[in-house]
């Protein structure tokens, strides 16, 4: 019998590696069926394991629960990326189901085309995707329904929202086991759940903000009246958009609901641009409930607004009869570092976009009272006023940048026991009022979240939405909706989602890119400056000639002054083309720097591996020969 020793090297290396291919196979294979429920999960955020705020919502589950999963068998002949995905939502609901121990029943059906399934599925809402040169149609999709037969479906599954799978299943789970859903009483200034009929001329159409499809699939949605008189018991928490115009009689309708326990949520806002973009003017008129602010012991800014280099996001701006990139300041991209890691509502948000918002701070420190800040500015910070933005110049506003060297807040948490703004009830009028008596201070602790800003809602600055197959889709880029739904869940008592939204997004900026792109920009800024007043002075200097010229006539001005205006004309040419060439290198070396970091981690981490790789195959090598010839 041969050694190990005496046979080919060869043929020993070729059975090493059918005898680990049987290995791997054979491991497998037990690994399916022996340790189907055992996982490990080594992705930084645990993509694929039920989050706390899942497990919290299992655990709650009193009464069966029963998912049809409506997956086609030909899926993949309509779309090999939704068939890819559906594994993924069986990995996940099969998660729901062992953490249910028993409580969650899980049915994988397969529609067939005009069988009694696919009627079943096409009654509970479930969509149909074509398959192409033919009538018949695939189903990807979830009917989830509880004992007595109350029933919430995703119509169909899409791809393009994997990270918010979780999210969607656990809200319809937790919807299903509530005895009743939290009541969320809204007054607000702005058409934030749609306006008029798309068929009617008067009054304009405006479709519902995406927001509040969010919120209206969570909680019960009552509309409340600004100039109400009261606000109703059964009102879990209280949302305020946009406040202006309110009487002295909603101001206390709205403190004594404070009073007797109730929570609020407040997004106020000094300037707001879809109110001008409505025609109203937004400028005008100033939040107005300064007396509950000032009995809680904070002020709001109203005549200006925070303007921040650092988070600025850059728009298209029309200078010059050219469009041009430039950063707007009073639009904030704000990001993770400004966002309190402490409280559950900003909690790995990701990223918040505000804009013209206002700023709060304390002005006296109330007795039984907390304040913590929530949403922050960047130390590179300036007021901006009001008046600025009737007509913004974003280049102008950049020249004049002026940092005030401190952190704006931009939002706040209010905690505790406070005392009503009002020492007695105003002047009642002919409508009916709450028989309680005037309450002075608040009867439990409650929490009020303020914000500074109500334009954040809109759907331009935190959501793309589009329809397929009839179904309405969400596409949030910024975690606006998650900020305002955290809020009236944490308000409301309702904490088991907060996890899951903060899972479902996620940003990962490049930090260092960042940096250096805006070190760059400041570099550049500081000449662009110099040639905008150099430009500004022989405007100025080139105008006076040009009045006197039309005053006096040409013939009256002196060979001297006429020699200057064509020297000032030729110069405004050559500062002008100074100026577009500035622009035009800070882009390029902003592009250049961005290219040059991606080359450096797409080409040379990976170059200096095989480099290292290939040194130690030589070492190798060269330690084998000289071991032979020893």
């Amino acid at each position: 019998m041969k050694k190990i020793s005496d046979i080919d090297r060869g043929k020993l290396g070729l059975f090493g590696l059918a005898a680990a291919v049987v290995l791997f196979l054979c491991v497998n294979i037990v690994a399916t069926f022996a340790l189907k429920d055992y996982r490990a999960d080594l992705t930084e955020t645990r993509l694929y394991s039920l989050s706390e705020g899942s497990e919290e919502a299992v655990s709650k589950i009193k009464e069966p629960i029963t998912i049809r999963f409506y997956l086609s068998e030909k899926l993949s002949t309509a779309s090999q990326i939704h068939a890819t995905y559906a594994l993924r939502v069986l990995e996940l609901l099969e998660q729901y189901v062992t953490a249910a121990d028993g409580r969650i029943r899980l049915e994988v059906i397969d529609p067939q085309p005009f069988s009694k399934a696919e009627d079943e599925a096409l009654a509970y809402g479930i969509k149909g995707i074509p398959i192409a040169d033919s009538s018949a149609y695939v189903y990807m999709g979830l009917s989830i329904s509880n004992a007595s037969d109350r029933r919430r479906t995703i119509a169909l599954l899409d791809p393009s929202r994997e990270r918010f799978l979780e999210y969607d299943i656990t809200k319809y789970l937790t919807d299903l086991t509530r005895a009743k859903r939290p009541v969320v009483g809204i007054i607000s200034t702005m058409p934030i759940d749609g306006r008029g009929e798309p068929h009617l001329i008067y009054p304009t159409y405006q479709p519902r903000w995406a927001i509040m499809k969010q919120i209206r699939e969570i909680f019960d949605v009552r509309f409340i009246s600004r100039q109400t008189l009261d606000i109703p018991p059964d009102v879990d928490v209280l949302m305020i958009v946009n406040p202006k115009r309110f009487t002295d009689e909603t101001l206390y309708a709205i403190d004594q609901y404070v009073m007797r326990g109730g929570n609020l949520i407040i997004l106020a806002d000094p300037y707001s641009e879809v109110e001008k973009g409505l025609g109203d003017a937004s400028y005008a008129v100033a939040p107005d409930l300064e007396k509950l602010f000032s009995a809680w012991g904070v002020a709001f800014e109203t005549k200006s607004v925070v303007g921040d280099m650092r988070l600025a996001q850059t728009v298209s701006h029309t200078e010059d009869g050219k469009s041009v990139q430039v950063k707007y300041l009073p639009r904030l991209d704000v990001t993770e570092g400004y966002l309190s890691p402490e409280d559950p509502i900003t909690n790995a948000l990701g990223n918040v976009i505000m804009t013209t918002a206002g700023s709060f701070s304390v002005v006296e420190q109330k007795d039984g009272l907390t304040v913590l800040p929530l949403i922050l500015s960047s130390e590179e910070s300036e007021r901006i006023k009001t008046s600025e933005l009737i007509l913004p110049d974003p280049s102008g506003m950049l020249r004049s940048f002026k940092s005030e060297g401190k952190n704006f807040v931009l939002g706040v948490r209010i905690k505790g026991v406070p005392e009503s703004a009002f020492d007695r009830a105003p002047k009642r009028n002919f409508l009916k009022q709450r028989p309680e008596a005037h309450i002075e201070k608040a009867l439990k602790p409650v929490n009020i979240v303020l914000i500074g800003d109500s334009d954040f809602l809109a759907d331009r600055f935190w959501a793309h939405t589009d329809t397929v197959l009839g179904v309405d889709r969400i596409h949030p880029f910024a975690g606006n909706g998650d900020l305002v739904v955290n809020a009236l869940d944490n308000l409301s008592g309702a904490v088991s989602l907060i996890d899951l939204r903060s899972k479902a997004e996620w940003r990962r900026p490049f930090v260092l890119l960042e940096v250096l792109a805006r070190n760059a920009e400041q570099r550049y800024r500081a000449r662009e400056n110099e040639i905008m007043a150099d430009l500004n002075r022989t405007q100025k200097e080139l105008m006076t000639l040009t009045q006197k010229s039309s005053s006096d006539g040409d013939d009256l001005l002196s060979r001297t002054d006429m020699d200057r205006m064509q020297e000032l004309r030729e110069r405004l040419l050559a500062l002008r083309s100074d100026l577009r060439a500035v622009q035009s290198v800070l882009t390029r070396d902003v592009a250049a720097l961005q290219s040059f970091i991606v080359l450096l981690n797409v080409a040379f981490v990976p170059g200096l591996l095989a480099v290292v790789a290939l040194f130690i195959a030589l070492r190798r090598k060269s330690r084998r020969l000289t071991f032979r010839k020893g």
